[in-house]
């Protein structure tokens, strides 16, 4: 599944010239990606695609209708949707996760650790990490991590003193490292703006900037806990990368795909 997505770094591109089109049938989409049809075998990768269930159809022949599907959708975002995870409440508590292993066993530790980035846990000392989210037995792996009970635990609070939850996320998470690569973000969606603006993007072109995009929006995110919107620091650009990033999209795909009706 990964590789369908990691391949072919057009796929987000496609998704917003789905949504933009009246009329998405297969038909209108080869024709209007004629060029990238012959010189990136667009075909084939549609088929791909909906081995894969990003893409479903309806309908046969030249009235043959595309649409993403839910995790098509969320595959073309790096696998999590950022919009949701912002506007997820926040029951104002922070959990705490602290565990005590062995020196000696660094492949459990190591093993742990990657599920607490993967999770997006902000990181305190070595053995001490945050959470907005509940942790609960359910979401934490034990028995894939092969985690004892005595070997961890989970604390509820607020901060107390004059420590704010701001100071806490701010100790947590490097937003100075991650608007960084934010920044990288809106840098390519300028630049994929103007080359729709220009008009004359050649395939290779557009496909070159889809591959740079992608992988500055996957990096970008992959460091980001999209904390809920009431944590979230005044100077984040997270959000605003997400909406130049889309209109980038947007841009190329109203002038790499015209309907023909």
């Amino acid at each position: 599944m990964k590789s369908v997505i990691q391949s072919e770094n057009w796929w987000p591109l496609l998704l917003r010239a789905l949504d933009l089109l009246a009329r998405p049938t297969a038909h209108n989409i080869l024709q209007g990606f004629e060029a990238w049809d012959y010189n990136l075998r667009l075909r084939p990768c549609l088929r791909q695609l909906e081995r894969a269930r990003f893409l479903a159809s309806r309908g046969s022949g030249r009235d043959r209708r595309l649409h993403a599907t839910p995790e098509g959708r969320l595959a073309a975002v790096g696998g999590v949707d950022p919009a949701r995870r912002w506007e997820r409440p926040w029951d104002g508590r922070w959990r705490l996760l602290m565990f005590d292993l062995p020196s000696r066993n660094q492949t459990l530790r190591l093993r742990l650790w990657r599920w607490l980035r993967r999770s997006r846990f902000g990181y305190l000392q070595h053995s001490v990490w945050l959470s907005p989210d509940p942790v609960t037995d359910e979401n934490l792996p034990l028995r894939r991590l092969k985690l004892t009970p005595e070997a961890f635990v989970v604390m509820e609070g607020r901060p107390t003193g004059s420590d704010t939850d701001e100071d806490l996320i701010q100790s947590a998470w490097d937003f100075t490292s991650i608007n960084r690569r934010y920044q990288r973000v809106c840098e390519l969606a300028e630049r994929g703006r103007k080359m729709a603006r220009c008009g004359n993007a050649k395939p290779a072109d557009v496909h070159g900037w889809l591959a740079e995009n992608q992988l500055a929006w996957l990096t970008a995110v992959d460091s980001d806990p999209l904390l809920p919107e009431l944590l979230l620091p005044k100077d984040y650009l997270g959000r605003e990368a997400w909406e130049q990033r889309n209109a980038g999209l947007d841009a190329l795909a109203k002038l790499e795909i015209v309907p023909s009706v």
